[in-house]
């Protein structure tokens, strides 16, 4: 057994109307709440309720609802200064990913000071790495994707720079993260779908990355057996508990999981291909998992087969371990067209002149990844890589 740690600071609390229990919780950390909320429930009756469930509890709030998929440096930190005026003493945030990796960022802004783009994780450049918390974070995630209501990162978009990068610190894990499925009956068929693939994403590189454990390896291998018993009906069924319930709890498990053990190549290619094109983050992922994987083999031969037996066990039945690994691109292929997802790096908006910066960026803010991946990476590798996801047939 190798050496390893396991922190997990977080309290989940995970079931159906948990949310309705953010009022009380938010009174033991302050009188005062900055609100984090998706723009999608602005008006809406969950947004009401909660703004009812924090006042009856004696939590004034400030509402901050500038938040956009792959979060911009330049909207957290007008956050930050907001939350530090207004004298909030915690952060809470509702929403997808982009809103909780958004309060995330606030958070620690808010209380340590400077810009959030000083604390993310670039090669080569000095970096402002937190030495205490920020403020307390509860967080209410709406979708089953991210992960990042049980992780210690906050990805961070600047568009400036063309650069999509992560904070990574212990000290920015929610306190408490209220997971309610009861919240994610609503979000539509094909946003269902690529947050679902982020999860499956989250779970399947912290399983086959260097940096897998134990505990990780237990946390990753459920994640994807929720995933693969309940993606297709979330999607096709979106009001069905159940499916929503499991997704929710794969998510999770997949956040927790990744959060100790690390990601490998497949997000090193997809966060850059997010600050080219601002694309949805789940679906960039997919536009280059089958790709990385068939590369990959026979790296991880063995895990590989057992991911392969994990999303189609009959698939694989009778097979060698090696055909099982080698089957898996098109195991994942035929579920992406069982979800209607038909996704490319070009279909999204990559460019053949854009290959020399897209490279730089995935060794400039992504090495950590690609140094986690089961099989060596070079430069020249990314490249055909890339020029392979390109030329994904669209559908």
């Amino acid at each position: 057994m190798n050496n390893f740690q396991f922190h997990f600071p977080t309290q989940l609390r995970i079931g159906e109307g948990e949310r309705k229990q953010l009022g009380k919780i938010a009174a033991e950390y302050g009188k005062k709440a900055f609100l984090a909320f998706d723009p999608f429930l602005n008006g809406s009756t969950v947004q009401k309720e909660m703004l009812e469930d924090l006042s009856q509890n004696g939590v004034a709030y400030e509402i901050f609802s500038d938040i956009v998929p792959n979060p911009r440096n330049t909207s957290i930190d007008q956050g930050a200064e907001l939350c530090r005026n207004t004298g909030c003493e915690l952060v809470i945030a509702v929403g997808g990913g982009s809103a909780i990796d958004t309060a995330k960022a606030i958070a620690l802004t808010a209380a340590l000071g400077g810009s959030c783009w000083d604390y993310t994780e670039r090669q080569g450049e000095y970096v402002k790495r937190p030495d205490r918390p920020g403020l307390p974070l509860i967080a209410i995630p709406t979708t089953a994707g991210t992960g990042t209501e049980a992780t210690q990162f906050a990805v961070i978009n600047n568009p400036e720079q063309v650069r999509k990068c992560t904070i990574i610190t212990p000290l920015i894990y929610p306190c408490v993260s209220l997971i309610d499925p009861e919240l994610m009956q609503s979000i539509p068929g094909q946003l269902t779908a690529l947050t679902g693939i982020d999860t499956f994403a989250h779970a399947f590189e912290a399983y086959i990355c260097k940096g897998h454990n134990e505990f990780s390896d237990a946390l990753a291998l459920h994640a994807m057996e929720l995933f693969a018993k309940s993606i297709r009906t979330a999607v096709h069924d979106g009001s069905n508990l159940e499916a929503r319930g499991m997704m929710a709890m794969s998510c999770t498990l997949a956040g927790a999981a990744f959060s100790h053990a690390g990601v490998c190549l497949p997000h090193a290619m997809g966060q850059p291909l997010s600050a080219f094109t601002d694309a949805p983050h789940g679906g960039t992922l997919a536009a280059c998992i089958p790709q990385v994987i068939e590369w990959t083999i026979p790296y991880a031969e063995e895990r590989l087969a057992r991911v392969a037996e994990i999303l189609d066990a009959d698939a694989v039945a009778g097979k060698t371990q090696a055909e099982k690994a080698a089957a898996l691109p098109e195991i994942i292929g035929q579920l992406y067209d069982d979800l209607n997802v038909h996704v490319s790096f070009s279909g999204y908006g990559l460019k053949e002149d854009d290959l020399d910066a897209f490279v730089d960026l995935c060794f400039t803010a992504y090495k950590q990844d690609m140094d986690q991946h089961p099989k060596p990476v070079t430069r020249q590798d990314v490249y055909d890589l890339v020029r392979k996801c390109m030329n994904t047939e669209e559908g």
